[in-house]
């Protein structure tokens, strides 16, 4: 490969998906970026998953590594991160999917000077499906609103060791902790305005990050290790957030008092999508 296709390590990390990570596999392996890696870790499964992995040997450069004993995602993700060789790390969540460009124009609009690319992602939800459409920056001061990165990125994997990987006293919003550590340190980030990524919503209930409980706390905790960085109105909107997880309603007035002007019209669109749906 020439100097212009530095490696780039996948991490996968699963626990007993073996179908939904072929699918997964099927979108790494047909990328347009060839210098690629794929370190899956499988975190216990007692289903055929490392059978799946074999099938795919002859196609991709793979290192397979499987945990005795379950640690769950951040875990197994920071040990991918160790494992990897590549002076690029891209995750791939093991039910979502890649579009065949997504590495190669991921990798094409990197530049150090942002903290790391992403891109623009559909979202597929039972039998709906939207385009979640991101700005073409994000600044700090727009991920101290909420996650709007998404939950996969293109990085150095120097940076991410630098400031210190994902989390594992987290429950929740691991991905979002990082992207704010990484943003705080090394930049804005700079977002693809294509789909590149396909992203199963209906399916995330059983992904290996933990139960429905320890997510809330998760997410607590988030807030409590973040909320000096943010501002009233961004405390306000995460609290907002953290309410629409407990499926809490909000009355008129708590709605406007909550939700700053700017995303007024986000959420009175998601509220209406989320009674379509």
């Amino acid at each position: 490969m020439s100097s212009s296709q530095p490696l780039i390590s996948v991490i996968i990390p699963t626990h007993n998906r073996a179908v939904l990570l072929q699918r997964a596999l099927n979108s790494v392996v047909g990328q347009r970026y060839k210098n690629l890696e794929l370190i899956i870790v499988d975190d216990s499964s007692k289903d055929n998953t490392e059978d799946i992995v074999k099938n795919y040997q002859d196609r991709v450069k793979i290192t397979y590594i499987k945990n005795n004993v379950a640690v769950g995602a951040c875990a197994a993700r920071n040990i991918g991160i160790n494992a990897a060789e590549g002076v690029f790390i891209a995750g791939l969540d093991d039910d979502d999917t890649w579009h065949p460009d997504r590495v190669f124009e991921l990798h094409a609009n990197y530049s150090s000077e942002y903290a790391f690319v992403t891109s623009d992602v559909l979202i597929m939800k039972d039998k709906t499906q939207h385009v979640w459409r991101k700005k073409s920056v994000l600044t700090l001061n727009d991920l101290l609103y909420s996650n709007q990165v998404g939950n996969q990125v293109l990085v150095e994997k120097e940076r991410v060791l630098e400031v210190g990987g994902f989390d594992e006293n987290l429950t929740a919003a691991q991905d979002y902790d990082l992207w704010i550590r990484l943003c705080s340190k090394y930049g804005p980030i700079r977002n693809v305005q294509k789909v590149l990524q396909t992203v199963y919503e209906e399916e995330s209930r059983d992904r290996i990050t933990t139960s429905y409980s320890k997510k809330i706390d998760g997410y607590l905790r988030f807030y409590n290790k973040h909320k000096s960085k943010m501002d009233i109105k961004q405390r306000k909107y995460q609290l907002y957030l953290m309410r629409r997880k407990l499926y809490k309603r909000l009355t008129v007035k708590e709605f406007f008092n909550y939700i700053p002007v700017s995303r007024y019209l986000k959420e009175a669109k998601r509220i209406l999508r989320s009674k379509i749906d």
